[in-house]
């Protein structure tokens, strides 16, 4: 039950993490760290044998990242955003989800055996 709330809460603080993600400035940026922050409190669901809330809030976290963020997007971003800044964000939301994938599959693979 512990794991369905943690899921639910992270999925509901992805969706709603959309918001400041629009806003220039200081919003975007604070809005990255907890769309990281979200893929990591999802990570914690696969536990209880379930990757749904992982696989969801991964997917609206990705919207946001590459597609909504101000800051982080792949076309029209802010030009004050290095590119450094960028690259470093993409290549750490993609290590998290990649690692999370494998340790879903090998825990999921224990769980059913």
């Amino acid at each position: 039950m512990f794991y369905k709330i943690l899921g639910w809460i992270s999925i509901v603080v992805s969706i709603l993490i959309l918001a400041p993600s629009f806003v220039p400035g200081a919003m975007s940026f604070l809005a990255s760290y907890v769309v990281l922050l979200t893929i990591l409190v999802s990570i914690t669901t696969i536990k209880s044998g379930c990757t749904f809330y992982f696989k969801t809030t991964a997917i609206i976290s990705a919207v946001n990242v590459f597609i909504v963020n101000d800051g982080l997007r792949l076309y029209g971003s802010l030009p004050q955003i290095s590119w450094y800044y960028k690259i470093t964000v993409y290549c750490v939301f993609i290590t998290i989800c990649v690692f999370t994938i494998f340790y879903a599959k090998k825990h999921i693979g224990v769980i059913k055996e």
